[in-house]
């Protein structure tokens, strides 16, 4: 089959390598849509040490068709249209090696295992309902490959517990802070403020309901979300950037005792002067966490619902022969927002 394979930093090329061959417990699926993610950048961009031992085939945001079932398999039948993922166990850390039944790094397709820039992807134990979806009847294939990045933003705010009448703010509206935004207002909060440079997100985030959308580059965001709360500042924040920057910047936009929930993903170092942290946990008494998960089930039924929408977030669609310009348009163009990959019928 043609594969992309990350082979260093921004080095992604389409090879011929051999057919995957499943196990009892997997399923393989051909591809039809996958999305470029912000993780897939990370490792165009930067690399990881496991590209010194092989390429890495990234992608996790696709939608595909069962072709070949396992003998395990339960809930599943070849000719499904199917998102989803699957996880193995590590195999190397303390949990796994003592057989401890959990591990914290488990392996999933683009992280660890093979992913779905490929004709086809391996999906292991395929849990149906939990992890591994049907696609409801009239949704594109290109629609259904949104609804990772839609699980991952209904987790988040999901680990927020947003209650009606809060006040939220938003660093960064790419395609999982637009879906928080989204999120935020199907649970209630009252008002949404969204910081965001680039000219098309922030149009797409008004489009979206947002009540206040700011350009961070042009205004100081800290007075901006004083003057739009009276003061009182955000009750929860979600850093969706990955700018450390942007970072810096919310402690001093929340309100004490509020929530910052860690969403995006760092490229540099985090560094944080003593008067911010002595502010953010002795004055403010701030939480932050991270919020690294899926709700699959919650995306798919906010999207049936109408709720959240993705049509209009995909704005570029490449053959899988430019995958290299793809990567290139979702690292480098502030005009980009899902930038997907459409395989071949």
């Amino acid at each position: 089959m043609k594969a992309a394979l990350i082979h260093a930093p921004g080095d992604i090329r389409i090879e011929d390598i051999p057919d995957p061959v499943i196990r009892d417990d997997e399923i393989l699926v051909r591809v039809k849509a996958c999305g470029i993610c912000g993780t897939d950048i990370h490792l165009y961009k930067a690399g990881e040490p496991s590209m010194a031992k092989k390429p890495i085939i990234p992608g996790h945001e696709f939608s595909g068709e069962i072709v070949q079932m396992g003998s395990a398999i339960d809930g599943l039948k070849v000719g499904d249209r199917i998102v989803g993922t699957g996880l193995r166990d590590c195999g190397e850390c303390y949990w796994c090696h003592h057989s401890l039944g959990f591990c914290p790094n488990p392996k999933v397709p683009g992280e660890g295992l093979d992913g779905a820039f490929a004709e086809y992807v391996i999906v292991p134990k395929p849990m149906v309902g939990v992890l591994v979806f049907h696609i409801p009847e009239g949704m594109t294939w290109k629609e259904a490959a949104t609804i990772e990045p839609m699980s991952v933003a209904c987790y988040a705010v999901e680990e927020a517990r947003i209650k009606e009448g809060e006040t939220v703010l938003i660093l960064g509206a790419g395609v999982i802070g637009l879906g928080i935004l989204q999120a935020c207002k199907t649970a209630g909060a009252s008002k949404v403020i969204v910081s965001e440079p680039s000219r098309i997100r922030r149009g797409m985030a008004s489009k979206l309901g947002a009540d206040i959308v700011l350009n961070p580059m042009e205004v100081d965001p800290v007075e901006m979300v004083s003057e739009a709360t009276s003061g009182h500042m955000a009750t929860t924040i979600f850093e969706c950037s990955g700018s450390p920057a942007a970072f810096r910047q919310a402690p001093l936009m929340i309100q004490p005792f509020g929530k910052i929930m860690q969403v995006g993903i760092y490229e540099q170092y985090l560094e944080l002067p003593p008067d911010l942290t002595k502010l953010m946990f002795q004055f403010r008494n701030i939480t932050i966490r991270g919020c690294g998960g899926q709700r699959w089930d919650k995306a798919l039924e906010y999207m049936q619902s109408g709720n959240i929408k993705t049509n209009d977030l995909i704005t570029h669609v490449f053959p899988f022969d430019d995958i290299k310009e793809a990567f290139e348009i979702q690292s480098n163009s502030e005009d980009a927002i899902k930038v997907l990959i459409e395989m071949p019928q």
